[in-house]
């Protein structure tokens, strides 16, 4: 399942991120993939700049409401950002299933970049029900399993901008975060009816079941 989350960046936090990457030099995005076919650029992995707006980026994941019910992070990889002139794409792919020492259970798509301001650069995620493509407001983030195939469609217009981070889940299996994320909201929705305690119990008695002993949340 894709969750998305809205306005995950204020308009402060984005400014704020937009001028930091103006101030480096982004490198071909082949530096970190297999991937002959990758056509994109990207901020150098541990460069100043990339670390300042991915302490941004990492403080509103964990602020923002729908981020631990619908991917339960145990680890989060710090964000790659990347950039996609005219001309450029990323080719159907599915994420490596280790960065570092992270497993990467969750991929998540931030973008930044003002849907006015490019044409194509879709994230095409293929589902169980057919693709499904993201074109996102910018602060605005999107994420689904990285087992899926995916891949960022050729750019026809304008710079595409976009955060990519990975997160190992204390649930490392979708379909069991799927129902969780269910339970919880259905139990919020609840709260004050004599079902939202029961579904509560539920929920957290499946997470105590499902949870990878051990992680933190």
């Amino acid at each position: 399942m894709q969750c998305i989350l809205e306005s995950v960046l204020s308009v402060e936090q984005l400014a704020q991120i937009r001028e930091l990457l103006a101030t480096d030099t982004f490198i071909d995005g082949r530096a970190t993939s297999v991937l002959e076919s990758k056509n994109n650029l990207q901020l150098p992995i541990g460069s100043d700049v990339a670390s300042r707006a991915g302490a941004i980026v990492l403080g509103a994941f964990h602020a923002h409401p729908q981020f631990r019910s619908c991917v339960l992070p145990s680890v989060i990889h710090p964000p790659l950002f990347s950039r996609y002139d005219l001309g450029m794409q990323y080719p159907a792919h599915v994420d490596v299933a280790l960065m570092g020492r992270v497993r990467t259970d969750v991929a998540i798509t931030l973008f930044l970049s003002d849907n006015d301001s490019y044409e194509g650069g879709d994230l095409v995620i293929d589902t169980a029900n057919g693709e499904r493509r993201y074109r996102l407001p910018a602060g605005d983030a999107v994420a689904y399993p990285a087992t899926t195939f995916h891949y960022v469609s050729r750019v026809t217009r304008g710079t595409r901008m976009a955060a990519v981070s990975w997160v190992q889940s204390s649930v490392r299996d979708a379909a069991k975060r799927d129902l969780l994320a269910e339970l919880q909201d259905c139990a919020t929705a609840l709260e004050s009816t004599i079902c939202g305690p029961r579904l509560l119990r539920s929920y957290c008695n499946l997470l105590r079941l499902w949870a990878d002993p051990g992680q933190g949340f």
